[in-house]
């Protein structure tokens, strides 16, 4: 289960919010960022953004396919 509060905590710490997220991926509405935040949606473009910055990959939940790339992505960084 995704943890809002932990992503919000961690947000907050790192100066994001969810009109700055929207801002960044140049949504219309910002219902689609909060509904991924709280578990409701799984936008990837979200989820994808938010690892980017640092947000910790457990307080995302993240989809199957997402864990998936996560996986063979460090798995290529290990090689090098």
């Amino acid at each position: 289960m995704r943890n809002r509060i932990e992503i919000e905590v961690w947000m907050k710490r790192n100066g994001l919010s969810v009109g700055k997220i929207q801002l960044a991926l140049e949504y219309k509405t910002h219902t689609g960022i909060s509904n991924t935040l709280s578990g409701r949606e799984h936008l990837r473009r979200v989820l994808q953004y938010l690892m980017d910055k640092g947000c910790p990959v457990e307080y995302l939940d993240l989809p199957a396919d997402m864990e998936r790339r996560k996986v063979k992505r460090k798995a290529r960084s290990v090689k090098r």
